[in-house]
């Protein structure tokens, strides 16, 4: 039998709008910057990752007005993993000083009388630096050696009204205890808190039969659910983490990475019941000053997918029009 296509096909690809970068150590921190807080608070996803250790010889730091300048010396097993950089840095001011005690993986900035201001991991202030690069030629050399993110594990934390963030899943998580423990000291574990308020409408039309047929009539309808409202922050947070989930296929998750989607899932009710025909996500990470990976996915600043919400033996893909195309223009004797 024929795979059959609507009239109108709809499909709807999740934006994630928010990301921010964390070491595991803040969420421990009782005087977390109030700002980052809530940010972080508005994220309902997360991404458990992580790469090679990066440290810095304390004998190449300098502190120029505001500019910081050191050799990062990567862990990972490459003839190019040093690196030379130079950087604009916020707190540099005042007779600010930086510091870093072996082995060297953390730096300190502290003000004129030895307070700390500020303090990270020697990643961290790489990225911060790459994050100021304005293309990606200058960040790619040392960003393929030093801050690609491996995704080990993606989670969601929502709750039924947006009420639970992800932060505080992750203040009592097993899966981030598990990685922190199975974790080589080599390596050091990252976290990305995300979030989505916003989507992307795909249509597309093929002409049917004839105006008031019966197929018409029932395009009609399709069209109501189709395009009734938004969806809600919730049902795009449940697509979001089950299309990172299939993407990535991270080691530590067990649920999704083959099922994903799935008409008897329910959090995917709302999205079946509208009959739409695909759904995606869209995240960029270039603001962070990484690239994202997984064992079957290419490191990549972007990254993004569509997937067939039915089986396309019986319902086409809204965008496989090809054969529709050649069928319509027999019609029409072209």
């Amino acid at each position: 039998m024929e795979a059959r296509r609507r009239i109108t096909e709809f499909g709807v690809v999740a934006e994630i709008t928010r990301s921010i970068l964390l070491e595991p150590r803040a969420l421990r921190e009782e005087n977390l910057d109030r700002e980052i807080s809530e940010y972080a608070d508005k994220c309902h996803l997360y991404l458990i990752g992580h790469r090679p250790m990066t440290v810095i010889d304390p004998n190449s730091m300098k502190v120029t007005d505001d500019m910081l300048e050191g050799r990062f010396i990567s862990y990972e097993n490459s003839e190019d993993a040093i690196v030379d950089c130079r950087w604009r840095q916020p707190h540099l001011h005042g007779g600010a000083s930086v510091q870093s005690t072996w082995p060297h993986n953390v730096i300190r900035i502290l003000d004129s009388n030895g307070k700390q201001i500020s303090r990270g991991n020697a990643s961290y202030f790489l990225q911060w630096a790459m994050a100021q690069s304005t293309s990606d030629s200058q960040r790619l050399p040392v960003d393929a050696q030093f801050l690609d993110l491996t995704v080990a594990y993606v989670g969601k934390a929502y709750g039924t009204e947006g009420e639970r963030g992800a932060m505080k899943r992750l203040q009592a998580h097993s899966t981030l205890q598990r990685v922190l423990a199975e974790l080589p000291p080599d390596r050091e574990c990252w976290l990305i808190l995300l979030g989505s308020d916003r989507q992307t409408n795909y249509t597309s039309i093929i002409p049917s039969g004839e105006k008031g047929d019966a197929a018409d009539l029932e395009d009609d309808q399709h069209l109501k659910r189709g395009t009734s409202s938004q969806l809600a922050e919730g049902i795009l947070i449940d697509i979001l983490e089950g299309c990172l989930i299939k993407y990535f296929q991270p080691r530590y998750n067990v649920q999704l990475k083959k099922t994903f989607p799935h008409a008897a899932a329910k959090p995917l009710s709302e999205v079946y019941s509208r009959d739409l025909n695909l759904v995606g996500f869209d995240l960029d990470v270039r603001h962070l000053g990484l690239r994202l990976r997984s064992e079957g996915v290419d490191p990549s600043f972007e990254h993004g997918a569509m997937y067939e919400l039915h089986n396309p033996a019986i319902r086409k893909n809204m965008f496989d029009f090809v054969d529709d195309i050649e069928v319509l223009r027999k019609r029409r004797g072209e």
